[in-house]
């Protein structure tokens, strides 16, 4: 039963460090990964496992038989249920940070959801079913579903908590998303509906460029730039000019350079590297282009969990590279590499895959 009288201009959307209850999954069917459900069903279990040592781990099956079938993996790698709380909610895919909840709170220590609309980032893929769960797990919870009217994925949205949201332009204001709107009359829904107030708006870059390297959500901040506090930006960057994401890169340092916080500080910025010469796709799979092409590997696709973050390995030269500079940031937390080799061929990491629900 939803809470119609809560105001959502009242809430505001957490930083990603700050205390969860728990975090959300989509756990992996054949229906959307036939050939390669098994092998992803391998990276949710070492997330799951790690997880549950600190916060809930809520899951998605599409179906009861879905159900069964997850409890059996759970029995067969001896994994306990403890910190586990399966949903049966369909759905038609697994990146639970697009078009799952964007949880939020207010002063009085409520909780809440907001339901944007999810179109398959621009309509390239099914999303019937995965459109509609934000709605099903507020029916779940008993919580307020706050729907927002407009087109946008949880991975398109950084925040550091205190009034200042970080995008890049190419994955929001973009005629495949919110053709109708503004950028101006976007800001003001991303205001009302999570509570911030400043913008740094990052280029991101075109779709055929995107695409050319696996990307499929005209590039998401996820993989370009993160708060790691109020003030501090982790960027994405390679010094290797060959790299097709170069110039892109290079735009956004210099958009960060210039940036300010809500309160006009400046920001800290920190390189995080690209995997060495990339990750390549050797997946045959018919909506990528074909194999043996660049994928869009980046260490920024981590997760910040209550004491740990996930960080996806791809058995690169930089791997431990890049899990000691998000280490750094995250003093006091344990951090694990999570292998994302075969996510990576899919599309994602980490952070597309997880949906954090903030302790209130």
């Amino acid at each position: 039963m939803s809470q119609p009288s809560l105001d959502h201009r009242e809430f505001r959307m957490p930083a990603e460090w700050e205390e969860h209850e728990g975090t959300w999954l989509q756990w992996p069917h054949e229906d959307s990964h036939r050939g390669h459900q098994f092998k992803l069903e391998r990276t949710w279990l070492d997330m799951l496992t790690t997880l549950q040592k600190h916060e809930t781990v809520h899951v998605l099956v599409k179906d009861e038989r879905r159900r069964e079938h997850f409890e059996r993996q759970l029995e067969h790698y001896a994994i306990s249920g403890d910190n586990v709380d399966p949903h049966v909610i369909p759905n038609d895919d697994v990146w639970a940070r697009d078009n799952g909840p964007i949880f939020v709170v207010n002063d009085k220590g409520q909780l809440a959801i907001t339901h944007w609309i999810f179109n398959g980032w621009g309509g390239r893929f099914e999303h019937q079913e995965d459109a509609r769960v934000p709605s099903r797990i507020g029916e779940a919870l008993s919580l307020s579903v706050f729907k927002a009217p407009l087109i946008t994925e949880g991975g398109a949205i950084e925040v550091n908590g205190q009034g200042t949201l970080m995008a890049t332009r190419s994955s929001i204001i973009n005629p495949n998303r919110s053709p109708d709107k503004s950028q101006e009359e976007i800001e003001e829904l991303l205001k009302i509906y999570l509570g911030v107030k400043h913008f740094i708006w990052l280029s991101g870059a075109p779709p055929e460029a995107c695409e050319s390297w696996g990307d499929s959500t005209d590039f998401h901040i996820d993989i370009a730039a993160r708060f790691v506090n109020e003030t501090t930006v982790l960027y994405q960057w390679t010094d290797d000019q060959n790299d097709p994401r170069y110039p892109y890169f290079k735009k956004h340092l210099e958009e960060l350079r210039a940036a300010t916080t809500e309160s006009g500080k400046s920001l800290t910025l920190v390189p995080l590297p690209s995997p060495r010469n990339g990750v390549l796709r050797i997946s045959q799979d018919p909506r990528w282009y074909g194999s043996n092409v660049l994928t869009d590997a980046a260490y920024m696709n981590y997760y910040v969990a209550n004491g740990v973050v996930l960080v996806p390995v791809f058995g690169n030269a930089d791997d431990q590279k890049g899990k000691e500079i998000i280490g750094e940031m995250f003093p006091g937390r344990e951090v694990v590499g999570i292998d994302a080799v075969s996510l990576t061929e899919e599309g994602g990491a980490m952070h597309c895959v997880t949906q954090q629900q903030p302790r209130v």
